[in-house]
């Protein structure tokens, strides 16, 4: 076994195992936030959870970027790869590290009105890639910081209404996307630090 000693193990086996079980407060607040609603609630949350919609606004908001923002197609550029990269590290290097189950496969009285889907819930791919898109969109177009906030605080909370993640799995997406979006603006602006002078 690897590691500096034994404790190392338990330490990383204990972590993984923290983070399989959903905490009470998540509990708690999954139950406040998953009840049935109004027919056009539903349609509205299934909307902010569609991956096709998602899409088509981040690139929308990316040509937006292109021809409006300071920082021109950079900023474009850098949404959709800051949106790719988040999603990438959620879903093929966090997801399969902790494997924590959907509350919609473990938790019977669980409601999810748009199926409950397949792979692991945290964190939430959705939460994180709307994280990464904001923190890239409030750089390049400040003015659209309320909004682009708007719309991540929605589809976060879309996924805990729709059953298929835990209101931590969305809380990871978000600090997980806004991370990848800020490390990808902080190496944008090394552009300036090694241009020749």
């Amino acid at each position: 076994m690897r590691g500096s000693g034994p404790g190392s193990v338990n330490r990383g086996t204990c972590a993984s195992i923290a983070l399989k079980v959903a905490p009470p407060i998540d509990l708690q607040l999954l139950e406040l936030i998953n009840r049935p609603g109004p027919r056009a609630l539903d349609v509205l949350m299934e909307a902010a959870s569609n991956r096709g919609l998602l899409l088509a606004i981040a690139v929308c908001a990316a040509a937006y970027l292109g021809m409006k923002s300071v920082h021109g197609w950079l900023a474009a550029v850098l949404l959709l790869i800051a949106v790719g990269a988040a999603d990438l590290v959620a879903v093929r290097a966090v997801k399969p590290a902790v494997e924590r189950m959907r509350p919609c496969h473990t938790l019977p009285s669980v409601r999810a009105p748009a199926g409950c889907g397949s792979g692991q819930s945290f964190p939430s791919a959705h939460a994180s890639d709307t994280a990464a898109a904001a923190v890239i969109l409030a750089w390049g177009a400040p003015a659209l910081s309320p909004l682009a906030g708007a719309v991540a605080l929605l589809v976060g909370v879309s996924r805990v209404y729709l059953g298929v993640h835990y209101p931590s799995d969305v809380f990871a997406g978000w600090v997980l996307g806004a991370a990848v979006g800020s490390v990808l603006i902080l190496l944008s602006r090394l552009r300036y630090a090694i241009q020749p002078r």
